[in-house]
């Protein structure tokens, strides 16, 4: 049986519905494991199945917990609340 053929940054990119500098970005961070040929990056199956078994179950609460930005949002763990400033008037020129 032959090892699977890594991939490469296009590839993911296609594959998750990204740019491949995203891919890239992802790769510099650590959040995924890759090596390079020369310029080019590469990722081996088996880390992009880790990758995608780790991100994979945050898709549904993401999209369950989306905000509409109307409403103020409560302070989360990191103490940081956000809020929508209110719009700007603009002044008369004299």
């Amino acid at each position: 049986m032959e090892p699977a053929r890594p991939f490469s940054a296009d590839t993911l990119a296609e594959r998750w519905g990204c740019s491949a500098e995203s891919v890239r970005q992802l790769a510099r961070q650590g959040a995924i494991r890759y090596f390079r040929v020369g310029k080019m990056y590469r990722f081996p199956k088996s880390a992009v199945e880790e990758f995608e078994c780790q991100t994979s179950g945050s898709d549904a609460s993401a999209a369950a917990s989306a905000s509409t930005g109307t409403t103020r949002t409560p302070v989360s763990e990191s103490g940081i609340s956000l809020t929508h400033a209110p719009e700007r008037k603009r002044k008369p020129r004299q």
